[in-house]
């Protein structure tokens, strides 16, 4: 049973507190837990849930340092899991752990390795998804493969529905392994070389509108809740959160441009096609379905959507 197991915790917010909450509840033996450094903005809060749940939280300033390994090996673990953690792990950490270290990645790897699968996935219209298993070696995501389910992408997938359904199954994933390598029956296949999809860093979150419409709103959802799609509305911030695709095509203006608007809706020149914010945030007090901040705001046709005039 995995109950008997001795484990240790490695993970940063959100997903290391949807993980470790729903480990405890299961009766996992959590005899340490290793989160962000006391740089990170998720240090504190993360180790006060800790500490207050009456964990083991065990400090650092460098992964490799002789101390901190010595700590980790006073644990006696059987195994470590991670979920979540944006440091390289070194070689004499992961040999500190002699069932090694179980990382939860939330892809189909060896595709979208990376720190930033939730929305890649959505932004490269896959039709699927899911959380792989693996041991970890000294590089990110490349480690043999020990479990891994996939999920299907739905149509008005956004960022925040994805994270929440893989963190669920990542947490299911992780008790099934836990089970499994409690019973001496882990199986191991190692990941294939070559090139493979990458889940880069969103850099920017500016819409741009020469984009085709169908890529504009993947964008869209892509980055909501999170991180949020954004353009300029009479040198005002407009946040969109959802908006939806017409594939008609208007000629003589630019993008950006209000070209259309009826009663519910006002429609902007893409690429290709037109896209239709549907939920928004206008600047710092606004925040409204599309009728509600046509009915306030009152957009023109022939007014511009820009992103050309933000700084950072």
């Amino acid at each position: 049973m995995y109950k008997d197991l001795r484990v240790l915790f490695i993970g940063i917010p959100d997903m290391a507190f949807v993980c470790l909450d729903g480990m405890l509840n299961a009766g996992v033996n959590i005899v340490g837990v290793i989160g962000a450094k006391k740089t990170h903005n998720t240090y504190m809060t993360f180790k006060n849930y800790v500490t207050n749940k009456g964990l083991n939280y065990i400090d650092y300033d460098n992964l490799d340092d002789e101390v901190f390994i010595n700590k980790i090996k006073s644990l006696n673990a059987d195994i470590a899991v991670v979920c979540s953690f944006n440091y390289k792990i070194p070689k004499v950490m992961l040999d500190s752990v002699k069932g090694g270290f179980i990382n939860t990645h939330p892809a189909l790897l060896p595709d979208y390795r990376g720190p930033n699968p939730y929305s890649a996935v959505i932004l490269n219209g896959e039709k699927y998804t899911g959380v792989t298993l693996h041991l970890m070696d000294e590089e990110f995501d490349t480690g043999d493969i020990v479990l891994q389910k996939k999920i299907p992408i739905s149509p008005v997938e956004t960022m925040g529905t994805i994270f929440n359904k893989l963190n669920a199954l990542g947490l299911d994933m992780l008790l099934e392994i836990l089970e499994i390598y409690s019973q001496g029956k882990l199986k191991r296949k190692k990941q294939p070389k070559g090139k493979f999809k990458y889940a880069e860093r969103v850099n920017s979150c500016v819409i741009d509108f020469s984009k085709p419409a169908v890529e504009v709103e993947r964008f869209i959802r892509a980055l909501n809740p999170f991180l949020i799609a954004k353009t300029h509305f009479r040198g005002v911030v407009l946040n969109i959160f959802s908006a939806e695709v017409y594939n008609e095509n208007v000629d003589g203006v630019g993008v950006g441009t209000i070209v259309k608007k009826d009663e519910n809706r006002f429609y902007i020149k893409t690429g290709k096609g037109l896209i239709a914010p549907t939920s928004m945030q206008f600047g710092g007090f606004l925040i409204s379905s599309v009728k509600e901040f046509m009915a306030i705001i009152n957009p023109q046709l022939g007014e511009i959507m820009k992103g050309d005039t933000f700084l950072g």
